[in-house]
């Protein structure tokens, strides 16, 4: 018995244009032929996934965000908060925004099968 929950097998033909554009919104994705073919079925908004440097802004956003923890436990603490270490984890917050701010700008408005 088939546990599949699609029972419907589907041949289609494209033209090597077409299968250029499917291949791309493939690798974009990550994804398999099927998946995408049934979100464009469902009109489903197709994403792109992330690319591989998120992984480092996500690290780096942690990394200040851990840096402020600590600034404002110790700041807490000792009811004393250093300017100076302040001023560095907020420029190093700053930086990092604003390097994920131009990353999505750079992103914004383009679809993924244009």
């Amino acid at each position: 018995m088939s546990t599949r929950k699609r029972h419907h097998d589907l041949h289609v033909y494209l033209d090597d244009q077409e299968y250029a554009l499917l291949q791309k919104l493939c690798d974009k994705m990550k994804r398999n032929q099927s998946f995408v073919i049934r979100c464009l079925i469902a009109m489903a908004e197709l994403i792109e996934a992330p690319p591989a440097d998120f992984k480092a802004f996500t690290v780096e956003l942690r990394r200040v965000g851990t840096n402020l923890n600590q600034l404002v436990a110790k700041a807490n603490s000792v009811s004393f908060i250093d300017r100076e270490e302040c001023a560095a984890v907020l420029d190093e917050h700053r930086k990092l925004e604003r390097k994920i701010a131009s990353y999505f700008k750079s992103r914004k408005g383009k679809r993924i099968w244009q």
